[in-house]
């Protein structure tokens, strides 16, 4: 059963996006399973996360892995602005 999850983030700074897409993109590169892919990009002002996973239990380990690192990445970019 393949499973699937997309989030939007969006702010009224825009760079601050643009910085977060950034320091996270080289995560991107290297895959922390083979169950899941992962997928970010910039749309419509905002970033976008994708997860494709082959199940359930890797979407949820995927998910929380991500949205903790987003998390991460606005607490610090954000600091700045």
């Amino acid at each position: 059963m393949r499973a699937e999850a997309r989030f939007s983030f969006h702010s009224e700074k825009p760079e601050l996006i643009s910085d977060i897409y950034k320091s996270l993109l080289p995560e991107t590169d290297e895959s922390i399973s083979d169950r899941s892919e992962i997928f970010l990009s910039l749309e419509n002002g905002g970033l976008v996360l994708e997860i494709k996973s082959t199940d359930i239990i890797s979407l949820r380990s995927a998910l929380n892995t991500w949205l903790r690192l987003i998390q991460t990445a606005y607490d610090v970019a954000s600091a700045s602005y």
